[in-house]
């Protein structure tokens, strides 16, 4: 179903690196930042080290519009309200698959897998876009699939992973991270800075992001930084992950996960893309409503 957008990644699983490590020097960062509030009982130390690698412009805003204003990397613009169709399958459903790569498998956002209860069922809404840098406004909840956000039932405090995907984005990274605020993540699994371009998204909502993480980003996003420059023809530094490392720690008792497919929300109930690592399911993964 979704090969059209995954024959146009840069590089598949088990290809060689084909970006440089220079000019992009590893980034250690230990931490820093404050809690958003007294109490919110996020951590605000964190002994989790990340690097930066290259990203790449992708879309054509004059200015860039900034990241935190960019519905399509900072899923609290549009947000998501609760699916009412009322044939909904409260269950992962077939819709079949032709991927050619293995997607990002939501069961290894957790360590060891698994699926968890699926205790969300939601419609993340359109987004009507404005020019750049204004973000525009929120929509209609987008009537695509029956669901385009899953909430997943956690433990308050576990450590959320960057799941594992058959795509190699050079020198052993899976996925840049495209947005990362305190409560919430969006990464991708290809180099370029857009979920619009070819291949996979994840936004993840309802996170504790691991600190050293969210400063690493905030230096990369400065305003003034080569991000924000248009056009900017060679890359820019972006947070890198591989698969399996941390992302934070959920904040409460459910996270909210959404998948983008070339600029497409997808249903993340799908047992045949996002779930082909399911141990423990014992559901049937019926058809699709």
């Amino acid at each position: 179903m979704l090969a059209a957008g995954l024959a146009l990644l840069p590089l598949a699983s088990g290809a060689s690196p084909l970006l440089p490590e220079p000019p992009f020097p590893r980034a250690f960062v230990p931490l820093v930042r404050e809690p958003e509030s007294p109490g919110d009982g996020c951590p605000v130390l964190s002994a989790n080290r990340y690097e930066s690698g290259p990203a790449f412009q992708y879309d054509r805003d004059n200015p860039v519009r900034p990241a935190a204003l960019h519905a399509d990397k900072n899923l609290a613009l549009r947000g998501y309200a609760p699916a009412t169709y009322p044939g909904l399958k409260r269950e992962l459903v077939d819709y079949g698959s032709t991927d050619p790569v293995q997607p990002p498998q939501l069961a290894t956002l957790f360590a060891p897998a698994r699926v968890p209860p699926l205790v969300g069922f939601y419609r993340v809404h359109d987004w009507n876009w404005a020019p750049s840098p204004a973000p525009g406004t929120r929509g209609a909840p987008l009537a695509s699939w029956p669901a385009t956000a899953l909430g997943l039932k956690v433990s308050p405090g576990e450590t959320i992973h960057a799941p594992v995907s058959g795509f190699d984005i050079g020198q052993g990274y899976e996925a840049i991270v495209l947005y990362a605020g305190e409560r919430r993540l969006a990464m991708r699994y290809a180099r370029e800075d857009s979920a619009g371009a070819p291949g996979y998204t994840i936004h993840l909502d309802g996170l504790c992001t691991d600190p050293a993480l969210l400063a690493l980003y905030a230096g990369a996003d400065a305003a003034t930084g080569p991000r924000y420059r248009y056009p900017a023809p060679g890359g820019y530094p972006l947070p890198v992950l591989r698969a399996g490392q941390p992302l934070g720690v959920a904040r409460g008792s459910e996270i909210v996960v959404a998948l983008v497919d070339t600029g497409r929300f997808m249903d993340p109930r799908s047992c045949n893309e996002w779930w082909q690592v399911r141990p423990g399911y014992t559901g049937s993964c019926p058809p699709h409503e």
